[in-house]
């Protein structure tokens, strides 16, 4: 039996459910206008906000967009000039120089925590520095940063190692970058320092000048960069333009001889670990045209790892001689003398009666020697030989009517000599030393003996190389200079003032060169037999704040040495000025003290070595009358500078030597 089969061709007629729904109306959605309105809405509000935004673009925010359209087809170029080199007098030996090195970095975040150990050791095997280099080295890793300088330059064997290394895969997250590398290529007197640190000071990872002639220096020896654009113009032409014209490096050749340097620097430590001491400064300096031959202090350091010694022991970056102040006892007698020789008050020949103990401020204060013994009846000059602090006190008492106005005669004796103010020296991180104005705060008798010899009153070798220096040229106060030329160009040679007359320098002349022939110690251990010489010696007591219970007390067993002479052929050529800090010496009784190197003994040593290295030959002993200094590069006598007080530079004048 066969079945019919549908047509497909003919269509099925509508469910009966839904045409019952569209024919009661039930299927239609009632909803359709507002989200046709709604949809219309949207669209008008983006298109505002975009017309809005193209507005702000348009109009508020033009120059913007177009500086930065502007900055991305234009590139700036800086070029930096390379810092300048620094050299000794002679020009010839190299002091500081600027070279290419390779700084170690690390991305210690990049590299795997238990990797670090092992990469720290690996990268002190190749760059060198043993145990501490890897615990350096260990611990920047180990912070997890996510960057740091591990080296700021390395050589070119350890860099090639570590090249190698990086290269074969052994040092994840370490590389090497080429830098400009400030290089001080001499060693210094002392094994692992470099010469003249303290006085050159360093340049920092940033490329700034740090302490003594780089940092004074800074602006000149860095010169400025050099910035140009250029800029592609909408036809895609080039166009460059100079932003900033630069300024080029300049050179700086220095008073300091390499050779004195050097031998200074060997005395002074062998000074300071003989006599058991904190540090040891030397000044050596011209005292008419204020050249600064060498200045050299022991603890020193090398000024090619400035970072770790930062770390280490900060206190080394800055120099001695002109930063760190202290009481330098009775080689201030030296100016209370100047005043009295100058109000007429005394004489060389002056007699005056020591005594054991001297009472003042109506017996409320008592002043003694040293030794506390008196040497009974003494001219201005065996005082001044013996350092009497009686005497010395009786001579400042006379320099007025009143204790005010002796206070105020002596007080404007300082100033004029430079004490408490800055001496102008061209080197950063000069202090000021203190001098108390007897105006500003009324001195009693006691406050007035003390400061006679150099009680209450604090400097630094600097000022006192200066001071002596003016009391033995000829009365001027010449500006001390490191720097001897820039670029060629000789630095002015600066008077600030008359600090006394000529007839009293040739009076202090004498009363110093007698000194060391009075005493019988400074005759054997200061003697430089066929030269002039002189000087005074200088003993200070060390006050500790600390001390008894906080209360404070003299150190009974450290004290501060300082003797500050001078020497030449025939007059004074060289000033010559010595601190030995916290000494330790053998105490015999009061006032009765011995240090294995005297002050007064490493004058003769620095002495001799000048002799030495100048070739300087022995003349007959004159009168105190000056010839031509025994160093080459002095001025002739010339005009003396106008009268000044404290410690700034006048006018650019050559001073006159002694009559």
């Amino acid at each position: 039996m066969s079945m019919r089969q549908p047509n497909p061709r003919r269509s099925a007629p509508p469910a009966p459910v839904a045409a019952g729904r569209a024919a009661n109306g039930e299927g239609l959605r009632t909803d359709a206008p507002r989200r046709a309105g709604l949809a219309t809405f949207l669209l008008v509000t983006i298109g505002i906000a975009c017309l809005a935004r193209l507005l702000y673009w348009q109009v508020l925010d033009r120059q913007r967009l177009l500086d930065a359209a502007q900055a991305q087809a234009a590139q700036s170029i800086v070029e930096a000039p390379v810092r300048g080199t620094i050299t000794d007098s002679s020009g010839t030996v190299v002091l500081a120089t600027t070279v290419l090195r390779q700084r170690l970095t690390a991305r210690p975040v990049a590299i795997p925590a238990a990797e670090r150990p092992a990469i720290a050791k690996r990268l002190a095997e190749l760059v060198g520095g043993g145990a501490t280099a890897e615990a350096s080295f260990g611990a920047l890793l180990a912070s997890g940063r996510a960057w740091g300088v591990l080296h700021p330059g390395l050589e070119d064997d350890p860099a090639a190692r570590v090249r190698e290394a990086i290269a074969a895969g052994e040092l994840p997250g370490i590389g090497l970058e080429q830098v400009r590398f400030r290089s001080y290529p001499q060693p210094g007197g002392v094994g692992g320092t470099s010469l003249a640190s303290q006085l050159l000071g360093f340049v920092n990872a940033d490329g700034v000048g740090q302490y003594g002639v780089e940092g004074y220096y800074d602006a000149a020896l860095a010169g400025a960069a050099r910035v140009t654009s250029i800029e592609r113009a909408a036809d895609g032409s080039l166009k460059t333009t100079e932003s900033a014209a630069g300024r080029p490096s300049a050179d700086l050749r220095l008073c300091i001889d390499a050779r004195v340097q050097a031998m200074v620097e060997q005395e002074a430590a062998v000074a300071g670990i003989s006599d058991g001491a904190e540090s040891v400064s030397v000044v050596v300096m011209d005292p008419y045209t204020g050249a600064i031959i060498s200045s050299a202090s022991w603890p020193s350091y090398d000024a090619n790892d400035y970072a770790a010694v930062a770390s280490r022991n900060p206190q080394l970056l800055a120099d001695p001689t002109i930063s760190s102040t202290y009481e330098p006892g009775s080689v201030m007698k030296a100016i209370t003398a100047v005043a009295a020789l100058e109000d007429g008050v005394a004489t060389p020949q002056s007699l005056y009666q020591d005594e054991k103990v001297l009472l003042l401020d109506n017996g409320a204060s008592k002043v003694r020697n040293a030794n506390l013994q008196s040497r009974g009846t003494l001219s201005l000059t065996e005082a001044l030989a013996y350092s009497r602090n009686v005497v010395f006190t009786k001579v400042a008492l006379q320099l007025g009517a009143t204790t005010a106005s002796a206070a105020d005669r002596l007080y404007a004796s300082w100033l004029r000599f430079g004490i408490g103010g800055q001496t102008g020296v061209d080197l950063a991180g000069e202090e000021r030393g203190i001098a108390r104005d007897p105006g500003a705060e009324r001195w009693r008798q006691i406050d007035l003996a003390n400061a006679s010899f150099g009680q209450g009153v604090s400097t630094t070798l600097m000022q006192l190389a200066v001071a002596y220096s003016a009391m033995v040229n000829g009365g001027i106060l010449v500006r001390p200079r490191v720097v001897a030329a820039v670029d060629g160009v000789p630095t002015p040679i600066t008077a600030r003032g008359a600090a006394t007359t000529p007839e009293v320098s040739r009076q202090m002349i004498q009363m110093t060169a007698a000194a060391p022939k009075i005493v019988p110690l400074y005759q054997r251990l200061a003697a430089l037999p066929a030269y002039v010489y002189g000087g005074k010696t200088g003993t200070a007591q060390i006050w500790r704040k600390d001390a008894n219970g906080g209360q404070g007390a003299f150190d009974e067993r450290h004290y501060n040495f300082t003797f500050v002479g001078w020497f030449g052929k025939t007059a004074p050529d060289y000033v010559i000025a010595v601190s030995i800090r916290r000494a330790t010496p053998v105490v015999h009784g009061p006032g009765l003290m011995e240090n294995r190197i005297e002050s007064f003994e490493l004058f003769r040593r620095v002495a001799q070595d000048l002799i030495s290295v100048y070739g300087i030959t022995p003349a007959s002993v004159s009168d105190g009358r000056s010839t031509s200094p025994a160093h080459p590069g002095s001025p002739e006598p010339s005009a003396p500078a106008l009268p000044a007080v404290g410690g700034v530079p006048l006018l650019p004048v050559r001073p006159g030597r002694p009559g």
